[in-house]
């Protein structure tokens, strides 16, 4: 889906920092620049075409919109990328107004099929977030005068989803006759809420809903929304709830913004659209088809159904509860898991055995490709890589017929039955995309999806040369899915031609010289997707929407008594074929999207305790090559200044080098004899690292490995002066300390969108240091850390797979400035909540119900169990505050760990054990209406080692993020 939702707060100054984008893009590659008046364009060679219509699409979009909203500020960059082979798009004003389009159009995806040119939507929904999030007006454009472009400073940076999203779905929409706002697809979620009862609030259109359709409901119902607010007020009622929401001093008092725009809250408009959709939805009467049997019962997701016998069919299905996998289905209902799958894509069955299927995977760390696999007595093998292709079909001899993604456009390609000998069936052009190739009967013949200018997705007979032998449809409908009938006479598809998505079947020869009849298979209903008739033509099978999701059917199939269908009204002709930017393209220079933009003002504490003052930047070019922090503390008494600066380079591709720089002080009493205090210690360390990483991301698993060096200088003084001098010679050597750092990892649990913990798998770190001191013989110390995760889920009810965890951490060092870990603490993840305010830490020796430090030693160990249950599906808002409480969990665990100085594994039932149980609510909440994250109430009792550590009888604690 494109037009990721713009991440406020810290997660944006954590991407700038990091020099990353919402997406995969390959910093490596030949990146090209062109200039027009709004835009610095960059593209690679590939996509110099796409990226010349775009640039142009760009400015007229640019200028339509500056019609509506107040404009940005500055030059906008925009990036077209091909890295993966889904759409999608991003746009962020931080550290500069940016733009990223990837360019694979949406042919194939339900909520995004209806659209006049794909290419210009994508461009104008992202656009529309630039000039939303730009604009600041009265305190927080002063703030951004003194600080930059911080996103701390962005007002609409702290809009819902469904304002931000559903303001550029309704804009996309309003300058285009499709769009979102416009589609079958969006009205039909709203018909199947309002007839379930279960419409939901306005304050649970989160993007981190765990309800069907997920974060698609933040786009759908917001545009469908705030389209209707649109109608009832004008747009400059749009552009005044802006210009407001842009000045407002508390950006969260939403409904008081909407009066002053609108003269209606958002609540009460919001119930009286949802009315009006309840009273326009009659209840459904007949069944899709005559006999229908409901075959799958899980909802969420199932699609590509295809027969494989008289009595079975193969799907795709993904529950919630478990991650996409190839069903089979039996005629009576009984449901099998065969196999996991990557992505909802065709699997077909194919002669001799086996099923051929096309899913996602990572080719390199920074390419998502779509390939061909064929699956054989429970052996996968992998006929393509990075050949781009989807949807496949196969033919009584093997032949395959597919799907090929190339740069901003696809096309149907033929390939022999190992995937090889690749021969284009149709031609690569921006104006045509195609999607959903079906065999004929005989094998001679190919229907289609093709898409040209102007929303007109239309079925298509060709031959196995490319040659078009006859167009089923031809109007502004989304038509999809074809499938053939067993005679070969005709080609059953889904459309939205009368509203919402049916089933029908077209003849494919003409009589007469007449256009080929369209005829109504299905009963009117919600939705319908998917038709797949059994070999003999007697029965026919299809996806049904119903609210929570599609499930799987069966009916009778009767062509002989069907009327002709009604054909949709003519459209009048698209717009002509659009211009592009002749403007000479130039090699892509980084330098002016590095300057920083903003700056943190920052207070500390100095070595001596008073505070200290400074400020911090970062920054990062657009395309992720180089990114940089940087912050220094002025101490104005005692000149302790502390600084540090890192920066990263990804031009290589692999590895990534990484450069660090730091200094700090410290201080210490200096005592005599007696123990009395005579001076003090003053100790200055400066620091310098280099790193490289390797990481081998996959769509299952994450593996990567780090190695790099550090160098310390540590200088001492004190004060008074000459007792230096009284103090070992260490002190006045101006040591030098050398470090060796290798780090690595290996990750393959699975997380469904339903769960609560990640399941059936495994996590796995470790990282290993060697210190040296220079002009010291030997090694100054070493130093090792592992932690081992796995899960486990188990088969019982609820929403969601019970999960048994379990985990184990140990670290060991030695040597003669060995390292001291600690034992204890309750661990959870680092979260900012305004700048330089945080919450929460990352424990990897944790033990919960004991105090940090409980146990100290040079090893040390920790293991933990915990059971993990599904307690209750929230899906809601909380009140009016800035969060969304989507999933409830229930946990028991016991943790035990130890720590010592003289055995490798410290003694596990000796005086150094400490050991805790007890039980965690969690809850998947989002702040900032659509930001996840892990809500943990727990509360740990201590069984072993309480007294000694000075521990609580029981302890209760709050913590973000999980505990392991």
């Amino acid at each position: 889906m494109h037009g990721a939702r713009p991440l406020p707060f810290a997660a944006v100054a954590m991407l700038i920092a990091a020099g990353t984008n919402a997406q995969t893009l390959d910093p490596s590659a030949d990146w090209r620049t062109l200039s027009t008046r709004h835009f610095e364009v960059h593209f690679t060679p590939a996509l110099e075409l796409v990226a010349r219509r775009g640039a142009a699409q760009a400015e007229s979009a640019y200028a339509q919109l500056a019609g509506l909203l107040h404009p940005p500020r500055g030059r906008i960059d925009l990036v077209f990328a091909d890295d993966v082979d889904f759409s999608n798009g991003f746009a962020t004003p931080v550290p500069t107004n940016r733009v990223i389009v990837y360019t694979t159009p949406p042919v194939s995806t339900r909520s995004l099929r209806f659209y006049d040119d794909w290419l210009r939507e994508v461009i104008t929904h992202e656009l529309v977030h630039t000039f939303h999030m730009d604009r600041a007006r009265g305190v927080w454009r002063l703030g951004q005068y003194v600080f930059g472009r911080s996103p701390w400073l962005m007002p609409n940076l702290y809009s819902p989803a469904w304002v931000s999203e559903g303001l550029a779905v309704y804009l996309e929409s309003r300058l285009s006759t499709a769009g979102r706002a416009r589609a079958s697809h969006q009205r039909m979620l709203a018909r199947a809420a309002a007839l379930s009862g279960d419409f939901p609030r306005l304050n649970a259109l989160s993007l981190a809903t765990s309800r069907y359709p997920g974060g698609d409901m933040a786009y759908g119902y917001g545009g469908m929304f705030l389209a209707e607010l649109a109608r009832a007020h004008g747009d400059s009622a749009i552009r005044d709830f802006v210009e407001r929401s842009s000045g407002a001093l508390i950006p969260y008092r939403l409904n008081h913004l909407a009066r002053q725009a609108f003269g209606v809250s958002f609540s009460d408009a919001w119930a009286e659209w949802r009315d009006s959709i309840r009273a326009s939805v009659d209840p459904l009467g007949d069944e899709p088809l005559p006999a229908w049997r409901r075959l799958t019962s899980d909802g969420f997701l199932v699609a590509y159904p295809r027969w494989v016998d008289a009595a079975s069919l193969l799907a795709v299905q993904a529950t919630g509860r478990e991650v996409p996998g190839l069903v089979r289905i039996d005629a009576a209902g009984g449901v099998q898991r065969v196999a996991r799958r990557n992505n909802v894509d065709a699997n077909v069955a194919v002669p001799g055995g086996g099923v051929l299927f096309a899913q996602l995977e990572f080719v390199d760390a920074h390419h998502i490709r779509s390939d061909l696999y064929l699956e054989r007595n429970g052996d996968v093998r992998r006929l393509t890589t990075g050949a781009r292709l989807s949807e496949p079909d196969v033919r009584d001899d093997g032949r395959i017929v597919a799907v090929q993604g190339v740069p901003g456009t696809t096309r149907l390609v033929l390939l022999s039955p190992e995937g090889a000998d690749l021969t284009p069936v149709t031609a690569a052009s921006l104006d045509t995309q195609w999607a959903a190739p079906r065999w004929s009967p005989d094998g001679g013949r190919i229907a289609a999806v093709r898409w040209t200018r102007g929303a007109y997705a239309d079925i298509v007979v060709l031959d196995t040369a490319g040659r078009l032998l006859v167009r089923l449809t031809s109007d502004r409908a989304v038509d999809g899915a074809p499938a053939w009938h067993p005679s070969g006479d005709a080609v059953l598809f889904a459309s939205d031609r009368e509203g919402s998505p049916a089933l029908y079947a077209a003849e494919v020869l003409g009589r007469d010289g007449m256009p080929p009849a369209v005829h109504r298979v299905s009963a009117p209903a919600l939705g319908l997707d998917h038709p797949a008739p059994s070999p003999s033509g007697a029965a026919l099978a299809a996806t049904s929407y119903r609210e929570g999701g599609w499930y799987l059917g069966v009916g009778d199939l009767r062509l002989g008594a069907l009327a002709v269908a009604r054909m949709p009204d003519e459209a009048s002709p698209p717009d002509p074929v659009p211009e592009s930017v002749r403007a000479p393209s130039r090699g892509y220079a980084p330098w002016r999207t590095l300057r920083p933009t903003a700056w943190l003002p920052l207070i500390g504490e100095s070595a001596s305790g008073r505070a200290s003052y400074g400020g911090a930047v970062n920054g990062g070019d657009v395309i992720g090559r180089h990114a940089y922090t940087a912050q220094a503390l002025l101490d104005p008494r005692d000149h302790e200044h502390e600084w540090s600066a890192t920066y990263r380079y990804r031009g290589l591709g692999q590895p990534v080098i990484s450069l660090a720089g730091s200094q700090e002080w410290g201080r210490g009493v200096i005592v005599d004899s007696t123990r009395a205090a005579i001076g003090t210690l003053h100790r200055r360390a400066r620091f310098a690292s280099l790193a490289a990483a390797l990481e081998r991301p996959r769509m299952r698993t994450h593996a990567f490995v780090t190695m790099g060096g550090e160098i310390e200088w540590r200088d001492y003084a004190t004060a008074p002066t000459p007792l230096l001098g009284q103090l070992d010679p260490f002190y006045a050597s101006q040591p030098e300390f050398r470090s060796f750092v290798l780090s690595t990892g290996f990750n393959n649990a699975r997380r469904p969108p339903l769960s609560i913990s990640p399941e059936n798998g495994i996590s796995l770190a470790a990282r290993g240091q060697l210190d040296w001191r220079r002009g010291v013989s030997g090694l100054e110390s070493r130093s090792l850390t592992a932690v081992a995760s796995a899960y486990r889920s188990l088969p019982f009810g609820g929403f969601a797979h019970h999960v048994l965890a379990a985990r184990l951490a140990g670290a060991a060092s030695n040597g003669r400035n060995a390292a001291l870990f600690e034992v204890g603490g309750t661990s959870g993840s680092a979260i900012t909540l305004l700048p330089g305010i945080g919450f929460g830490e990352r424990r990897s020796l944790g033990v919960r119900g004991f105090p940090p430090g409980s146990r100290i030693g040079t090893h040390a160990l920790v293991g933990s169990v915990e059971y993990r249950a599904p307690l209750a599906l929230l899906h809601r808002g909380v009140w009016w505050l800035p969060a969304f409480l989507d999933r409830a969990s229930l946990s028991f665990y016991g943790d035990a760990g130890s720590a010592g100085f003289d055995r490798l594994i410290p003694e596990l039932d000796g005086p150094d054990l400490i050991a805790s149980v007890g039980a965690e609510v969690a809850t998947n909440i989002a702040l900032q209406y659509d930001v996840p994250y892990l809500l943990r109430l727990g509360i740990g009792v201590p069984v072993r080692g309480r007294v000694r550590s000075g521990a609580d009888a029981a302890q209760a604690y709050v913590r973000i993020g999980a505990s392991f």
